[in-house]
């Protein structure tokens, strides 16, 4: 897999570090970096895939979002570009910060274009809403050990029937989400 993936980035100087992430649950599916980069794929993945889907969420409710959108972020030392592949994947290109932003451009476009050909096309899992609520929750709650006994106090729901989250009813799902999008002050969970 990473030889496919190197060989994919090959003959573009300015590119440091690829990092390929699945989505909708934010795990690197896989990463390249330059040899004298310490930079750690696993730790990075989550926050790339969760930076395009809040971009998107907000460029949504501006009415201004597109499939071809990307995030550029310009650091002291690289040049970050994040962007959707389908809806399957998040690729994160790290450039040199000093790289010219049309070849940038160019070569994220022509990367997407391969990379597209280079990832299996995957259909998504479907797993209960209540196991999805559930996960999101404990990912985002800031206090994860506790969230699952707050839910319990505001659904009325018991702890261990909230511990099997695909048994749940429609309406204690129902419940379940109110309760997360009032402990996390969300109006939405996009999930």
């Amino acid at each position: 897999m990473t030889t496919q993936l190197a060989d994919i980035v090959t003959g573009i100087p300015s590119l440091r570090g690829v990092f390929v992430t699945a989505m909708p649950d934010c795990l690197l599916y896989d990463s390249w970096c330059r040899p004298e980069e310490e930079w750690i794929g696993e730790d990075v993945a989550s926050y790339f895939g969760d930076l395009v889907r809040a971009n998107r969420e907000g460029l949504k409710s501006l009415g201004a979002w597109s499939s071809e959108m990307q995030v550029t972020i310009e650091s002291g030392n690289i040049l970050l570009v994040l962007r959707e592949l389908a809806t399957d994947f998040v690729v994160a290109l790290a450039f040199e910060r000093n790289a010219p932003l049309g070849m940038i451009r160019l070569h994220v476009k022509r990367l997407a274009d391969s990379l597209l050909d280079y990832l299996p096309k995957v259909a998504p899992e479907d797993r209960p809403r209540g196991v999805r609520v559930t996960e999101f929750l404990m990912r985002y709650a800031p206090d994860s050990h506790a969230a699952m006994r707050r839910v319990a106090l505001r659904t009325g729901i018991p702890i261990a029937t909230l511990e099997q989250p695909a048994d749940l009813s429609t309406e204690q799902v129902a419940l379940l989400e109110t309760a997360v999008r009032d402990i996390l002050g969300l109006e939405a969970l996009n999930i």
